[in-house]
């Protein structure tokens, strides 16, 4: 059944979540705020196939349509979502301007990362200093995660591919008060590190 599926949000290139305006009734990119789930979203049982068809919902329901869409999953784990209508246009976010599904071809600024239940617990955890510490193995303690430009998170000066420490990073999510757990990383210039994180 599509409702028993589990739900899934979507980040672009800038590093922000697509959002919903329920006052506009339009779609635009925030910076994600810890600990609430964004307002679009779409259902799916399994997102790590090649290709799958989305149907964005939006969790207040207003009248604007959205476009059926097809994901086509990118050798480097994110996602283009291409319009079923024939237009052959693709979603796509556009700096300070708004989301909108009328991009012609899929380059940076059409290419998504699908956001899980686990990773937005995970980014919960990890980006607020009030629910977690991060140290290096030397002891260092380092500056939460935040999500940057280009699909990437950066803990300290440490910057990193979400697609390629996906599983790490939502392993995350379980961690409980007062367990301390490790969080292997492999940055983007080929470091492989291993953090260790603290729930406060």
């Amino acid at each position: 059944m599509l409702f028993a599926s589990s739900r899934f949000w979507l980040l672009d290139f800038f590093g922000h979540v697509v959002e919903h305006d329920p006052l506009r009734d339009c779609l635009f990119s925030v910076t994600p705020p810890p600990g609430r789930y964004p307002g679009l979203f779409f259902f799916a049982d399994n997102v790590a196939l090649d290709s799958f068809t989305v149907t964005l919902r939006k969790v207040v329901s207003l009248p604007m349509p959205l476009p059926p869409l097809q994901a086509t999953r990118l050798s480097n784990g994110l996602f283009t979502f291409q319009r079923k209508d024939g237009s052959g246009r693709f979603l796509r976010s556009v700096e300070n301007e708004g989301i909108d599904f009328q991009a012609t071809e899929a380059k940076d600024w059409e290419h998504f990362f699908i956001l899980s239940e686990q990773m937005l617990h995970a980014f919960a955890i990890l980006s607020q200093e009030a629910v977690s510490t991060v140290t290096t193995e030397e002891g260092e303690i380092l500056a939460p995660l935040r999500v940057v430009q280009g699909h990437n998170g950066k803990i300290g000066e440490l910057v990193f591919s979400l697609a390629t420490n996906m599983s790490a990073l939502e392993a995350m999510s379980g961690l409980g008060t007062g367990e301390t757990a490790p969080l292997p990383l492999v940055t983007r210039d080929g470091q492989q590190v291993t953090l260790a994180v603290t729930r406060s």
